[in-house]
């Protein structure tokens, strides 16, 4: 026998065996069916166990609330109540809640008013779950909500525009506008009936120029609540706002003022202002009158130092201050300069013994400067000019002339600086 026949008999055995088995299968089953069912519940439930063992079911609460709305609303009809906020327990595979853990379930509850007509009843709310498959919802908490159903209305309100939020200084609200006047309000009759206006909000806050953007509207009452459960059409305007300059802010100087001379000797030297100005607010015509502010004369009488006072600030009428009332003026005090000459007559010391002295001016003219109150009380009494001849022999001889000048006195000259001395014997 070739290997060709002997393969070709292996495969014809295999096949006649295979048949055999499969005829004696299908008369087991339908002899006892009975057993068919069982082997595939077992089956079933080896699945069931083997998954779970694998990836558990995990029963657990929904994150947030969901707010329960309305669909299918007969319509003539509106829904007159705010449905509540219902809890959602769900069921899912652990892998599948890190999904919606993570917010990739969209979770909407819903009643179907389809065909209801009652104003008043309990409808049950349902569920949806998209965005994550194998989820399952095990419990809404609560099962059925009241819904109030009216009949719908419609009517036109006006559009009030409102700014909201503070100038900045300076600026005023001028004339504010919508490009439509009035907006048609739909809903439930009872909520209709409560809107009187739809007002636009526009924050302002810090503009100084008028503005003209598109804004949302909100159906308010008398009382100025917003009213919901309605809709309002067109949603949004486009409003203009007028902001207009209603005063002028500036720097203005402050001028000090002195009253009254300082002592004797004395002079003023400067006069300070700290602060050197002030900011001021005021119409255009307040400050078109004025272009700095005089205070009130500091008295420095008979001062010798220094005069520092606090002095209020007074500001013309239509004019108000933005910054403190009070400022700080201080008057410099110092005494004058002057020179003074003396003609003092030089006293001679050092002389030797049996010796005369005999001087060829018989005065120096001394030239002081400083303080004018210094000066005016020295005299030539005070002042001691010297002529050292001491170690000097017979002769003539130039000698320099010293002077000790006082304390706060500066010696400018002293005319002539050198003395002729004619030593002499007796």
């Amino acid at each position: 026998m070739s290997r060709f026949e002997s393969t070709e008999s292996r495969l014809r055995e295999t096949w006649e065996i295979t048949v055999d088995a499969w005829q004696r299968s299908m008369r087991t089953i339908r002899n006892t069916p009975g057993l068919l069912m069982l082997s595939a519940l077992l089956g079933v439930s080896l699945w069931v166990f083997v998954t779970e063992e694998e990836n558990p079911t995990r029963v657990d609460e929904f994150s947030t609330p969901i707010l329960v709305e309305s669909v299918n609303v007969e319509a003539d009809l509106a829904v007159a109540n705010q449905l509540p906020s219902v809890r959602v327990t769900l069921a899912a595979p652990e892998e599948r809640w890190e999904e919606i853990d993570a917010g990739l379930a969209e979770v909407s509850a819903f009643v179907n008013l389809v065909g209801l007509t009652a104003r008043e009843q309990d409808v049950r709310v349902q569920v949806d779950v998209d965005g994550v498959r194998g989820v399952r919802v095990v419990e809404v908490t609560p099962e059925r909500v009241t819904v109030n159903l009216e009949d719908l209305t419609s009517v036109e309100v006006p559009v009030r525009v409102q700014p909201v939020g503070p100038l900045p200084l300076g600026f005023e609200l001028g004339d504010t506008s919508s490009e439509t006047p009035t907006v048609t309000v739909r809903g439930p009759e009872s909520l209709v009936g409560r809107v009187s206006e739809a007002v636009a909000d526009i924050n302002v806050t810090g503009l100084t120029g008028g503005v003209e953007p598109t804004v949302t509207v909100v159906p308010r009452g008398a009382g100025g609540g917003e009213i919901r459960g309605v809709t309002i059409d067109p949603t949004t305007v486009r409003v203009s706002v007028e902001i207009r300059r209603s005063t002028l802010i500036r720097a203005l100087t402050l001028w000090p003022s002195v009253e009254g001379v300082p002592a004797p000797g004395y002079r003023v030297t400067n006069v300070v202002v700290s602060p050197a100005t002030v900011t001021v607010e005021g119409t255009l015509e307040a400050f078109q009158q004025v272009l700095s502010i005089q205070l009130d004369a500091v008295d420095i009488t008979g001062e010798l130092t220094d005069v520092t006072r606090a002095v209020t600030v007074e500001v013309p009428q239509g004019l108000s201050l933005t910054d403190s009332r009070t400022v700080t003026v201080v008057v410099q005090i110092a005494p004058i300069d002057d020179a003074f000459t003396f003609a003092l007559t030089p006293t001679v010391v050092g002389l030797g013994d049996g010796l005369a002295a005999e001087l060829a001016n018989e005065t120096v003219d001394v030239t002081l400067s400083g303080p004018l109150p210094l000066l005016t009380e020295l005299s030539a009494s005070d002042l001691e000019l010297i002529l050292d001849v001491a170690n000097l022999e017979v002769g003539i001889h130039d000698v320099a002339v010293e002077l000790a000048v006082p304390d706060g006195a500066v010696l400018q000259a002293l005319q002539p600086e050198t003395v002729s001395v004619t030593l002499t014997a007796q």
